[in-house]
């Protein structure tokens, strides 16, 4: 009885877990519109997916709306984070391109959904644009783009890059970094590759930093040495520390390590927390995931699990169809 008691008390789904329940709905919300789009993303499926309610899920977004500008906004506004940390550290303009092109490649690969969203963003141009993608690039893309096109023509001047116009590099960079996500659908479905794996997701990182490097120095081997050792740095998380590896295995636990403490930013700086990785959560409580449900650790998960799946299940008894002019019980 006490296990299944504190396995309750760490179960999301109402507003005495509200950060828990907060990024359940975002995550399970990002997953949906990145499939779905938002206009075929629906409500009543984010709920379910989050484990909540759909009345818990409308106290805490008004609306659909509201719920896209947000999971939109926490990936914008972590990202611009990132890219101006490592675009203003120390070092050379080498260093620093480098280093800013990991970083959009890490925060992407934390969680690829994004990749998908924006495209389908930037495919609404066609169609006239929408006011969210106009908002993202005003408040976030414009600032990104203005400050890694500083960098590279910082790197032309001084004769560490060779002669190139920045303005057209910039984009062929990004493509390099964003094309392997985008198109990881087709290369599961059509060459059964599993593009997720740690493995395969570091074979890239140096292959696109390699790719950079040989483009863009004017010394093409020591460009290529220094991207080598920057794709062999350890991966780290949005607020610095270093990304401990995603575990794969047959079952769907999900360990939650405590989140470290946040930089201490500075007054103009109001970040949003990212939704991923784990590191990026916004607090839930430390235990471990089975579907929808939260347990304190793996063994009280199997032991409520396994009590449950021996209980008798109850059979619904359904009652014979009423006679003509016979009026049912009331239920």
């Amino acid at each position: 009885m006490e296990l299944r008691k504190q396995a309750s008390a760490l179960r999301r789904g109402s507003r005495r877990q509200p950060e828990a329940s907060r990024y359940a709905i975002l995550h399970a919300a990002l997953v949906e519109f990145a499939q779905e789009g938002l206009a075929g993303a629906r409500m009543d499926r984010i709920a379910v997916s989050a484990g909540v309610n759909k009345a818990l899920l409308y106290y805490y977004f008004h609306d659909k709306e509201s719920l896209y500008t947000e999971v939109l906004d926490r990936f914008f506004a972590q990202l611009r984070l990132r890219v101006m940390a490592v675009c203003d550290q120390p070092g050379t303009a080498g260093e620093r391109f480098l280093s800013y092109a990991r970083t959009h490649f890490d925060s992407i690969a934390e969680s690829p959904y994004y990749a998908h969203i924006f495209m389908g963003e930037l495919m609404s141009a066609s169609r006239g644009g929408s006011l969210h993608l106009d908002r993202i690039v005003e408040n976030y893309v414009l600032a990104i783009g203005a400050r890694v096109l500083a960098l590279v023509q910082e790197g032309v001047d001084s004769g560490e890059f060779r002669p190139l116009d920045a303005a057209q590099f910039v984009p062929s960079a990004i493509g390099s970094i964003v094309h392997y996500f985008l198109t990881a659908p087709l290369r599961r479905k059509f060459l059964h590759e599993d593009t997720s794996t740690e493995q395969a997701i570091h074979a890239r990182r140096v292959a696109v930093l390699d790719f950079i490097a040989a483009a863009l120095f004017q010394d093409r081997d020591a460009g290529i040495m220094l991207a080598a050792t920057i794709a062999a740095q350890p991966t780290t998380g949005p607020r610095g520390d270093v990304a401990a590896p995603r575990k794969r295995g047959k079952h769907r636990w999900t360990a939650l390590p405590p989140s470290p403490p946040a930089p201490q930013q500075s007054p103009q700086q109001s970040p949003i927390p990212a939704i991923d990785p784990a590191a990026d959560k916004p607090s839930p409580p430390a235990g471990y995931k089975w579907i929808n449900r939260w347990f304190p650790d793996v063994e009280t998960a199997r032991k409520v699990l396994a009590e449950e799946s021996r209980r008798p299940r109850k059979r619904k008894q359904h009652k014979p169809p009423a006679k003509p002019g016979e009026e049912r019980e009331p239920k």
